[in-house]
């Protein structure tokens, strides 16, 4: 498979989970006042808004972890990993990571600042730029920056384990993610660390698989596989069916997700998708994912509090923060472009 195809496929990756990002932070039915939430209107409207953002949306992180455990180990194959090798990969995340993390929470401290709404001391500021105080969508960059730091020795426990131990070693971080609580942030996600890893295994055992074109078999069956650990996903999920059982539930919410994410790459895959580079504006998904949250909280302020237009807004939200990101991308690239290469992670 031509290089370029794999590249343009993870921009497409990219993009398709920033959308669903997007949905899930966009819900806005939250803003009718309680007694009004009745009628056909907004039962629809809650149906829909649940399915987009709490289904569907839910893969959108362990996507991005999936794709960043990927990258980062995708070109350090080789018999031997040098510390060239890893201060390499480690000076490029510093750039396309912890620089734009500690920028982007500056912006949006200052901005809540302005507004009052934050305060003007040396602990608040630290609050907000080391642990994203004021820019809450920004704990995923602050894991994939600690599971950066690791990835090298990820890679070479799982590398150096074999197919068959570096599986094992999933499934045991797979058992830890499920007895865990997904909703709480630790120091190191249990369940991020999984997607992290299953991207780190993919890139090094399964690379043809994942990277090869055409619609072989091998590739069907794996389509069909993972549609069905989808299923078993949602049925393991409904309430009542694994009783009591935290840990069965929350393993099942991470087996659907993992799925989930699988079932989107391959369908690229099974679909030829990628052999073409691009649109300027599906490349920009970190620019997208740093501002989106702004331009959601704006427009919900203005809405009227409405179930339909509520709704309405919520369709068209993801297509309204790609263009606000993009005409921002491109204003910023034309007059200010060190800070527009710097905001976007040396991605421009």
């Amino acid at each position: 498979m031509k290089e370029g195809t794999t590249v343009n496929r993870i921009y497409l990756l990219g993009f398709i989970f920033t959308v669903l990002v997007i949905a899930v932070h966009a819900g806005n039915l939250y803003l009718i006042p309680e007694a009004l939430r009745q009628g056909a209107a907004y039962d629809a409207a809650e149906l829909l808004e649940s399915f987009i953002g709490e289904e569907l949306g839910q893969i959108a992180v362990p996507g991005f972890f999936f794709i960043s455990g990927y990258l980062f180990c995708r070109s350090l194959g080789g018999e031997k990993i040098t510390v060239g090798d890893i201060k390499r990969k480690w000076k490029n995340r510093l750039i396309s990571l912890v620089l734009p993390y500690a920028i982007w929470n500056l912006i949006y401290y200052v901005i809540y600042l302005v507004f009052g709404r934050a305060g003007a001391s040396p602990r608040a500021a630290l609050d907000a730029i080391v642990f994203y105080g004021y820019n809450p969508v920004f704990w995923y960059m602050q894991q994939l920056i600690i599971l950066s730091v690791l990835a090298p020795f990820l890679y070479a426990v799982l590398r150096d384990s074999g197919r068959k131990s570096a599986i094992f070693l999933l499934f045991l971080f797979f058992v830890v993610a499920a007895n865990t609580n997904t909703v709480s942030v630790h120091i190191v996600n249990e369940d991020a660390l999984f997607y992290y890893c299953c991207g780190i295994v993919a890139v090094t055992f399964y690379d043809e698989l994942f990277e090869s074109e055409g619609r072989d078999i091998h590739r069907n069956l794996m389509c069909i596989g993972i549609f069905l650990f989808i299923m078993l996903g949602f049925v393991m999920t409904v309430p009542g069916v694994m009783g009591d059982s935290l840990a069965l539930y929350t393993g099942a919410i991470v087996l659907r997700r993992i799925s989930g994410v699988l079932a989107v790459w391959f369908l690229l895959c099974c679909f030829r998708l990628g052999k073409g580079e691009p649109a300027g504006w599906m490349k920009i998904t970190f620019f997208i994912y740093s501002t989106h949250y702004l331009v959601i909280r704006a427009l919900n302020f203005i809405v009227p509090k409405n179930a339909v237009l509520l709704l309405i807004l919520y369709l068209v939200m993801p297509a309204i923060c790609v263009a606000a990101a993009y005409g921002g991308f491109l204003m910023l690239k034309r007059f200010i472009p060190g800070l527009c290469r710097m905001l976007c992670g040396g991605r421009s």
